[in-house]
C-alpha cells in the first residue's frame, strides 16, 4: 500500500509543481500579462512559501521540493507581468 501512495504522492507532486508553468511559458511567448491578477500571483506565492516551510519543518521533499517549483513559477509570473506591465506604459 506504501508503494501505492508513493506513486500518487509523486503524481501530485508533479501536477501541483507544474501548475503555473504553461501560464508562464504563455506569458513569455505573447508577451501579455493584462489578464493575469496580480493578487492570485501573490496567493500563489505564499502558498508556496508556507508549504516549503511546512515541508522542510516535516522533512518531506514530496512537500518542500512540490512547493519550490510552484514558488518558482509564480515568482517568473511576478517578474514577467511586472516587466511586461511596464513595457505597455512606456
Amino acid at each position: 500500500m506504501t508503494d501505492l501512495a508513493s506513486i500518487f504522492g509523486l503524481l501530485g507532486a508533479v501536477t501541483a509543481s507544474t501548475i503555473f508553468f504553461p501560464q508562464v511559458w504563455k506569458t513569455w511567448k505573447t508577451k501579455r500579462t493584462k489578464d493575469l491578477s496580480w493578487l492570485t500571483i501573490i496567493i500563489g506565492m505564499l502558498n508556496g512559501f508556507f508549504w516549503i516551510v511546512y515541508g522542510l519543518l516535516k522533512l518531506d521533499p514530496f512537500i518542500y521540493v512540490t512547493n519550490t517549483l510552484l514558488f518558482i513559477a509564480t515568482t517568473l509570473l511576478a517578474i514577467l507581468k511586472k516587466k511586461y506591465e511596464a513595457k505597455r506604459r512606456l
